[in-house]
């Protein structure tokens, strides 16, 4: 048979059995990220479980990162990386920034920060991927609250 052949038979094997969501178990880091007036640096990582047969390939990430509501940057994909089947495989992601965003933040919020009160930072987007030409989206939701010490 032909590469062309086995290239049909994989295709219609995985229409007939499409993929299943890949699901974000938990999200590492949120609460180790360095914030500062310069702006917030540091690398999450997202714990996945890919229950599908076939290794994912990231390729874009679309997340945003808040403090109590107020967007103030994006999370972005370092380097190509896969997440291949099973439960606790990983995807390693670095924090970058808006430092004005970042200043209203604090701004805003001072005196709850002098006060040593917790701010809420959040995750939501997506990671883009695809698996055997099929596209995959992985949904990240993620909520923790923290300390900001300037």
């Amino acid at each position: 048979m032909s590469r062309l052949g086995y290239f049909i038979l994989t295709a219609m094997f995985m229409g007939c059995n499409a993929l299943q969501p890949v699901e974000v178990v938990r999200v590492d880091g949120l609460s180790d990220l360095s914030i500062s007036r310069g702006g917030i640096e540091g690398e999450v990582t997202l714990v996945l479980d890919n229950p599908n047969p076939v290794t994912i390939q990231a390729k874009t990430v679309d997340v945003a990162v808040t403090i109590n509501g107020q967007e103030v940057g994006r999370v972005e994909l370092p380097y190509a990386q896969s997440i291949s089947k099973g439960v606790d495989q990983t995807l390693k992601l670095t924090v970058r920034t808006e430092p004005r965003a970042l200043l209203s933040v604090l701004e805003q919020n001072w005196l709850q920060i002098l006060q040593g009160k917790e701010v809420e930072v959040s995750l939501d987007g997506s990671v883009e991927g695809s698996a055997l030409g099929i596209g995959v989206n992985i949904p990240v939701v993620s909520t923790q609250n923290m300390k900001i010490q300037l």
